[in-house]
């Protein structure tokens, strides 16, 4: 018996340090790794999360199997979280793109396996500290890798063309570095080493100086608002000595603080951004800044798409297949905005997306288990004597807090490598709050047959290797091939691309995006029936305009001229500066003969006031049209106005000088 005790301890010993080495490499990897030949970071980010969470699994349910027992760390967020899921799950079922819906939902349901498994195994304060000190290290690389990019010393990512880390875009590397920062700040308000303490002065400052080449409006705000509830807690939870006892260090850090914002403040070799940071902060009150109005424009949809749907939601996962019919329907009343035309994936305000989607009672449950937290944290201010350990609270609830503010204005919870981090610094916090003694439910299974563990043990590797395959490898080897075939696309080589297309579709069939470009590739080479079916199929996963204009194009070709109406119609609903599509259907109504339809539609792109670079085109195109109904002062007049906008070296040109002289010469014949 004693033997058998022993062995179960061993077993349960094992399987916890297995779970934190994958825990920790999740971590690494999903932060690290990146292949940037895929078509966004976030691809790399939701593979990694996906094929560690299933493998996560395997090693609970074995474990679960070989000690017939499951155990269960309670929190006062499980039943909430719990309930979370729930709602996450059900709402799948309104969604009604159901296969899209699903990788949202498998997304959000790994974030709350996370959680869990960092409660449940996380059981003292050197596993904690482990965690903790590999956030520093990562976000360490994450800025310096930052800062080697900013200055062109970044021999992989150089080619993208804009500000890069291994997590992605400027916005992502600000959020992950703000939700570490204060921890780290912590620490170092803590460490009496004088050497250690100098690392952490370090490791602050290009934090810090990360943080500003970034740029990320939306994060400063989002500091500055946690600052604010950090210094409340400092007041009123007595944690002023700390502060205090650190001084000199403190004003050190202030000094290089600002030596830091000058340097990036003003112009000067090392300041390499197109904008200072102040001209960048300034650009936030600009009433005209588009990227504040394309936000604005998708708050807007998003509350009509909460109006249709406010109980229960739309469906997880549905606002990218819903937004551009509503955004229509704003622009059409709103045409002022019209400029401000975005195709946007995601709401830029968590909170927002997640009532259009899984409704206010999701957004509730969502608030309720952030009310349990806070209170939880200031229960612990209020009881705890010890000032290191509120400290290092206080540092852990300033990360989440900077993290949940930045949801207002971003969609960090759709951001693999950050979304993950939070969920495992929230079940850390919730761990550490509780002095690592969060009481246990066990649980006996009744499993107790050898030869039955052994069967079920690999029934569950089956069934989960099957899942993988299906879930994980097989769509992002279709992204890899997908990405392939669009860079044999970029040199027109169709007949390179199809194959890889073709291959990718067989592996994910309801990638959208593969779809399309199969569709347009197919249409490319004249296989219009094939292209007709690839490019219907597309828009049952994927909305973009021109999925909807390519398919025109191939009604055009097969002599479907009602259906390319139709669809170059839909494709300017969805975007109405969509210049394109006017001429698409321009064309074709003089293809019919109908020149003052095909007037009406370039005259309406000219009227958009955009600039295009073929309006001198179009102002030719109506003065042919003009022509041809014999309207010779008409036609006159847009020649004229075309001469004078195109470009000097345009081939064009020599057709409208060609065209104004024999108007020009049939008005002298009738003198």
């Amino acid at each position: 018996m004693k033997n058998k005790i022993n062995s179960l301890n061993n077993y349960y010993i094992l399987y916890r340090k297995s779970i934190l080495i994958f825990l920790k490499i999740l971590l690494i990897c999903i932060t690290l790794c990146t292949y940037k030949y895929v078509y966004e970071f976030r691809i790399n980010q939701h593979t990694i999360l996906k094929l560690s969470i299933f493998l996560l699994i395997i090693i609970w349910m074995i474990k679960i199997i070989n000690t017939s027992e499951l155990s269960l760390k309670i929190t006062k967020l499980n039943l909430s979280l719990a309930l979370f899921a729930l709602v996450l799950l059900i709402s799948l079922f309104f969604s009604k793109s159901k296969m899209v819906s699903l990788q949202e939902l498998m997304l959000f349901l790994s974030y709350v396996v996370l959680f869990f498994l960092v409660t449940n195994h996380v059981l003292n304060k050197k596993d904690f500290n482990r965690l903790i000190y590999l956030f520093f290290i990562l976000s360490f690389i994450v800025s310096a890798y930052t800062l080697i990019q900013y200055y062109g010393f970044d021999p992989y990512l150089y080619d993208l063309g804009k500000l890069t880390s291994t997590i992605g875009q400027k916005n992502w590397i600000s959020n992950y570095l703000a939700m570490i920062f204060p921890i780290g700040f912590s620490y170092f308000l803590l460490e009496d080493n004088k050497k250690v303490k100098v690392y952490y002065f370090i490791f602050l400052s290009i934090i810090y100086t990360t943080l500003l080449i970034c740029q990320s409006r939306g994060i400063w705000i989002s500091i500055i608002l946690t600052i604010i509830f950090a210094l409340i807690i400092i007041y009123k939870y007595k944690l002023l000595n700390i502060f205090k006892n650190n001084k000199k260090w403190l004003i050190a850090l202030l000094i290089i603080f600002l030596a830091i914002t000058t340097i990036y403040s003003t112009e000067n070799p090392l300041n390499k951004s197109r904008l200072t940071v102040t001209e960048r902060a300034v650009s936030t009150l600009d009433r005209k800044d588009p990227s504040v109005n394309a936000r604005l424009l998708i708050w807007r949809t998003t509350h009509e798409m909460i109006k249709d749907n406010p109980i229960i939601g739309a469906g997880i996962g549905s606002f990218e297949m819903k937004y551009l019919f509503y955004q229509a329907e704003i622009l059409k009343e709103a045409s002022e905005n019209i400029k401000y035309y975005i195709n946007a994936a995601e709401s830029h305000n968590e909170y927002l997306q997640m009532w259009a989607e899984i409704g206010i009672i999701g957004l509730g449950i969502f608030l309720i288990i952030l009310a349990i937290l806070y209170k939880q944290f200031l229960l612990f201010f209020r009881q705890e004597e010890d000032i290191q350990k509120k400290i290092i609270a206080w540092g852990m609830i300033l990360g989440i807090t900077c993290f949940l503010v930045h949801s207002l204005f971003t969609f960090p919870l759709h951001v693999p490598a950050l979304a993950s981090t939070f969920f495992v610094i929230l079940g850390l916090a919730l761990v550490y709050i509780n002095n690592f003694n969060l009481p246990e439910i066990k649980i006996k299974t009744g499993i107790n047959h050898i030869m039955v563990k052994f069967l079920m043990t690999i029934f569950i590797i089956v069934i989960m290797g099957l899942l993988i395959n299906l879930l994980v490898i097989k769509p992002y080897v279709a992204e890899l091939y997908y990405f392939n075939g669009m860079r044999h696309n970029v040199d027109n080589n169709y007949e390179k691309s199809i194959p890889d297309f073709q291959y990718a579709f067989l592996l994910d069939p309801y990638n959208g995006r593969n779809l399309h470009a199969l569709g347009s590739s197919y249409f490319n080479i004249k296989m219009y029936a094939k292209a007709e079916d690839m490019l219907r199929k597309a828009k049952n996963y994927f909305v973009d305009i021109n999925t909807y204009r390519n398919l025109g194009l191939v009604y055009v070709r097969t002599g479907k001229t009602e259906k390319a109406i139709e669809e170059f119609e839909h494709a300017i609903y969805l975007d109405p500066k969509f210049w394109e599509a006017y001429n698409d259907l321009a064309s074709l109504y003089v293809y019919q003969g109908k020149y003052e339809r095909a007037i009406e539609q370039w005259q309406k792109a000219i009227d958009l006031d955009l600039k295009f670079k073929d309006k001198y085109i179009f102002l030719y195109y109506i003065g042919m049209a003009y022509k041809r109904m014999n309207d010779l002062e008409s036609a006159y007049e847009y020649f004229e106005e075309a001469k004078k906008i195109a470009p000097k070296k345009s081939p064009i040109l020599k057709d409208i000088e060609q065209e104004l002289l024999k108007i020009f010469q049939s008005r002298d014949i009738q003198e």
